[in-house]
């Protein structure tokens, strides 16, 4: 079993090829451990879907679902087991440790539910160190298959789905351009180009603030804070939104390791009367910007 920073550090490259292969519109279909070789430097590459079968205790229930497959494999990295050992409704160990909202949103019953493998790509990514900087992860707890290099299924232009092309995201670091240390007269150690740095809890309470005023000022922008998944997931996020008057926040609280923050707040209907709910949004980064993925309510 891995822990959950080594599997998604991992396992990363495996959801940016099915990323990629969805890109193109087409799907793999046979997602699981033996699906998936890890060569000599320790990269896991995602086996051609016509060299593996389906395996029955990595397949979505009903249709085929390569997200919910990945969600199984990353709960069977950090545990040992498949998802079936844990029944319905899921309830992700604790080992699972951050990636446990992934893996819940991944293996929902609702196809519709579930993120796209996009945005799975993107909040592995979004945790796991800079490509230059990554070490190479145990493997030995995973029982994946082989070690051999293969040829990926179209991870070309996986990274792009998010970064937008090749134009610098705001506040990254780049390398100096003058490679001497004014002090010494010696070569300057380069600075490796980082991405933004994973949000605060401060910055998840900023966002859940200004996100209820957002939504309840201008739900038509508030939209655009959602993922494109989860915008089509809610098809009612106007109305509910549009009817909701003066909203209060009462607590808020956030877990950076797992990119959700909970609130309780009370507001007025648009109708008359007033109700209190507490929420919980599941994060993702995207570039600069956070946007979310999901949400539950009670």
């Amino acid at each position: 079993m891995l822990s959950p920073d080594d599997a998604a550090r991992l396992l990363l490259p495996v959801a940016e090829s099915v990323a990629a292969v969805h890109a193109a519109a087409g799907r793999h279909g046979a997602i699981s451990p033996a699906a998936i070789e890890v060569d000599e430097s320790g990269r896991a590459l995602l086996v051609d879907r016509t060299r593996v079968a389906p395996d029955p205790a990595f397949s979505a229930p009903g249709a085929p679902d390569d997200v919910w497959s990945l969600a199984a494999v990353l709960l069977h990295a950090t545990t040992g087991e498949a998802p079936q050992t844990y029944g319905v409704p899921l309830v992700v160990p604790r080992a699972s440790g951050w990636l446990a909202p992934l893996i819940e949103l991944g293996l929902r019953p609702d196809p519709r539910e579930r993120p796209s493998s996009a945005e799975v790509a993107a909040y592995l990514r979004a945790r796991v160190e800079p490509p230059d900087e990554r070490r190479r992860v145990p493997v030995a707890g995973l029982a994946l298959a082989g070690a051999a290099v293969i040829a990926l299924l179209g991870i070309v232009g996986a990274a792009l789905l998010f970064a937008g092309g090749d134009e610098e995201s705001p506040g990254a670091r780049t390398e100096p351009s003058d490679t001497t240390s004014a002090d010494t007269g010696e070569p300057a150690p380069a600075v490796p180009s980082t991405g933004p740095a994973p949000p605060t809890a401060a910055d998840l309470e900023a966002f859940a603030r200004d996100y209820v005023a957002t939504a309840s000022g201008d739900p038509a922008r508030g939209f655009t804070w959602l993922t494109e998944a989860y915008q089509r997931r809610s098809p009612r996020y106007h109305e509910v939104w549009g009817s909701i008057r003066e909203p209060r926040i009462l607590s808020v609280r956030a877990d950076p390791a797992a990119m959700t923050v909970s609130y309780t707040y009370r507001y007025r209907l648009g109708g008359g009367g007033s109700r209190s709910e507490d929420i919980t949004l599941f994060v993702v980064q995207d570039g600069e910007r956070m946007l979310i993925a999901d949400a539950t309510a009670q």
